[in-house]
C-alpha cells in the first residue's frame, strides 16, 4: 500500500469530519496503530464513538466545524493539551472522508493544506460525477439520490423542520454550485408554489475538477484510487507544487 510505505512510526492520525469512524477503521486495518489519534467530528457523541473503536495508543476526540480554521488549529493541539506533550509525532496523516461533497470544496481543502506541515499527509474521499461532464455524470448517478428511501427520509426532515415549511413536494434536480459554477451539485428541493427550499444537496465534481483544485490550495498529489465506474475517488496528497 503506498501510504503504508510512506508513514514512518510513529505518527499521528487526525481523522476529520469521522462521524463513528468506520471508514478510518477500515484504513487502519492496512496502516500501523498510530502513536496519536484525533477524532473529531461536528458531532460529539459519534466522534467519542469512533476514538473508542479506532486503535492508538494516545486518543482525543473533539467537535470541530470544518467550516472555521480556528476549530481546525485547535484540533491540532488538543492531544498536546490532553496528553502534555510537546508536540505531535510527525509525520501527521489527516483524513477527510464523506465531507466533501456537504462543504464548499476550495476554500476546505485550502483551510487543511495551510495547517499542514512538511510531511504530512492528507487522504480525502470524492464523490465524483462519472465521465468528462460533471452535470452529464450527476445526472447519470441521480438515481442513488431520487429514491424512495430517500424520499422518505427527506420528507420526515421536512417534517420536523422549524419553522414548519408550507405543504408542497420533493424534487431532484442537477444544479451549478452556488460558489462554483462549472460543478455539478445535486440537489432536493421542497417546492410549495412558486417558492423552494433547498433541503438537502450534494456536490459532484469530475476527476479532473478535483485535480485541479488540489495544485491550487498548495497541495501535490502523491497517489489516486478510483472505483471501476468512476463515482468514488481517494486521493492521497501533502504540501509542494506539483
Amino acid at each position: 500500500m503506498v501510504l503504508r510505505k510512506k508513514l514512518a512510526s510513529p505518527y499521528s492520525l487526525l481523522a476529520l469530519g469521522c462521524a463513528d469512524g468506520t471508514k478510518e477503521a477500515l484504513l487502519l486495518k492496512k496502516l500501523p496503530k498510530p502513536a496519536y489519534l484525533l477524532a473529531a467530528d461536528t458531532n460529539l457523541s459519534l466522534a467519542r464513538r469512533a476514538a473508542r473503536r479506532l486503535p492508538g495508543k494516545q486518543k482525543a476526540f473533539q467537535k470541530i466545524d470544518l467550516n472555521s480554521a480556528f476549530q481546525i488549529s485547535s484540533c491540532l493541539h488538543v492531544l498536546v493539551h490532553v496528553h502534555e506533550y510537546p508536540h505531535l509525532p510527525r509525520p501527521r496523516l489527516f483524513t477527510l472522508f464523506g465531507v466533501l461533497p456537504n462543504l464548499d470544496p476550495l476554500p476546505l481543502l485550502r483551510r487543511l493544506a495551510r495547517k499542514m506541515k512538511r510531511g504530512d499527509f492528507l487522504l480525502f474521499s470524492a464523490n465524483l460525477a462519472p465521465g468528462k461532464s460533471g452535470f452529464a455524470g450527476a445526472r447519470k448517478v441521480l438515481s442513488q439520490y431520487d429514491n424512495p428511501p430517500t424520499r422518505r427520509w427527506l420528507e420526515m426532515a421536512v417534517e420536523a423542520y422549524r419553522p414548519k415549511l408550507p405543504k408542497g413536494r420533493l424534487q431532484f434536480g442537477v444544479y451549478p454550485d452556488p460558489q462554483q459554477k462549472s460543478l455539478a451539485r445535486i440537489e432536493a428541493r421542497w417546492m410549495a408554489g412558486k417558492k423552494a427550499w433547498i433541503v438537502f444537496s450534494s456536490r459532484r465534481p469530475t476527476v479532473s475538477q478535483v485535480e485541479t483544485w488540489i495544485p491550487k490550495v498548495g497541495l501535490r498529489k502523491v497517489a489516486r484510487f478510483l472505483d471501476p465506474r468512476g463515482e468514488e475517488g481517494l486521493w492521497l496528497v501533502r504540501l509542494g507544487k506539483t
